[in-house]
């Protein structure tokens, strides 16, 4: 069975594995990583001065060590918290360290109490997994997403909290207690195991954590506009898959609004490509804010969006249509003009793929081109929205 000493000898070198690891991921730029990675350099060093006290300066041996390992957990405590996108302030977690260390100080030069050291240890080790357990708690909305480390993580941070409330509660009730960190015996050398083992396991629970934020990010990179925030061409193509999928088996609606910004090539070579961006963002934005949750819009081309719009017939497409121009058209103070738009409609027929779908809604938005732009054509006919009227040519 291992002892005390290669107990911390092996944590340490998982927390060096776990560092190499961790380091290996920096580049995603993940939040919490550089903590993360803080509190293993730390974890490391504390374990090493844990192994081998009997032959360092006891100032070391107990003041060095006991500061560095709870440094290290408060690294790892605002890793999680930045993980999360939760505050995390450093002078609290600073002033909890330094009052671990004077309370160490106080019993070893105060009155030299092993027990009560172990007891103060244990409980600030304690109270930092639960200040783990309660962001993961905290983060239950994005559990769908995350479950198996969440929950992980959970589990871990429970363990070792009442591992370490345990070990606390022993060193006074167990009458064959350890009298000195290296000579655990029994079940106190497992629950030693289990806060020796801590830092390592809330790390990998952590990299698990940050990987899912990593094919998160990628995920949405891959499904958004980078510019706009949009969806994107791909995106869009499969939504709107399943979206006519459901509109052929349901008999329900649906409508296509094919949308091209008017004047953008005017505001890239008046204003420069900075402003033309900038009138991008602000269409998507601002034809967000006229669109239900249901309502799908993303950039297909350049200057070219589509709103994929379920459960909307003909009549209530227009009356969208007229909307979006109303809102684009608008002046907006932030803006060296506005950026005026031409749609074209189209409605879901029996049988219609969203090519056949798309090519009605670009022969209607060719129209409304031709026809002098800033206005909404429907498939099919001459009918035209211009701002809040109904015209027909």
């Amino acid at each position: 069975m291992l002892g005390a000493k290669q107990t911390l000898l092996i944590a340490a070198l998982l927390c060096f594995v776990m560092f190499l690891v961790l380091y290996s991921a920096k580049e995603n730029r993940v939040r919490g990583i550089n903590e993360l990675l803080l509190a293993n350099v730390l974890g490391l060093c504390a374990y090493v001065m844990y192994a081998f006290g009997k032959e360092l300066p006891e100032i070391f041996a107990y003041e060095g060590a006991n500061t560095l390992y709870a440094a290290s957990s408060m690294a790892a405590l605002i890793g999680y918290r930045r993980l999360f996108g939760r505050p995390a302030s450093i002078p609290i977690a600073s002033a909890s360290v330094a009052l671990l260390t004077v309370l160490i100080a106080i019993f070893h030069f105060g009155f030299d109490s092993f027990a009560w050291r172990t007891f103060v240890v244990s409980v600030f080790q304690s109270a930092v997994a639960m200040a783990i357990a309660q962001t993961i708690i905290a983060a239950r909305g994005e559990w769908k997403s995350s479950r198996y480390p969440l929950g992980f993580v959970l589990a871990m941070c429970t363990i070792i909290g009442m591992g370490h409330l345990y070990r606390a509660a022993r060193q006074f009730l167990s009458a064959d207690a350890p009298k000195s960190l290296l000579e655990p015996n029994g079940w106190n050398l497992f629950f030693f195991a289990v806060g020796a083992f801590a830092l390592p396991v809330l790390t990998l629970g952590g990299l698990l954590l940050a990987h899912r934020a990593v094919v998160a990010h990628a995920q949405h990179a891959a499904s958004r506009d980078f510019l706009t925030g949009a969806w994107s061409r791909r995106a869009f193509h499969d939504i709107s898959d399943r979206e006519i999928a459901r509109a052929e088996r349901t008999q329900r609606t649906l409508s296509l609004l094919l949308i091209d910004i008017d004047n953008l090539k005017s505001i890239n070579d008046k204003f420069g490509h900075a402003a033309g961006d900038d009138a991008l963002s602000n269409f998507v934005r601002r034809t967000n804010g006229g669109l239900r949750a249901i309502d799908s819009l993303a950039r297909i081309g350049g200057d070219e969006f589509a709103v994929l719009m379920p459960e909307t017939d003909l009549s209530s497409a227009v009356i969208a249509a007229e909307r979006l121009q109303r809102q684009n058209a608008d002046p907006d103070a932030s803006a060296p003009e506005p950026a005026t738009c031409s749609i074209g409609i189209a409605t879901f027929r029996e049988g219609d793929t969203l090519e056949s779908l798309l090519t009605r809604a670009d022969e209607a938005l060719y129209k409304a081109k031709a026809m002098g732009r800033n206005r909404a054509v429907v498939e099919g006919s001459a009918s035209i929205v211009l701002h809040e009227q109904v015209k027909t040519a």
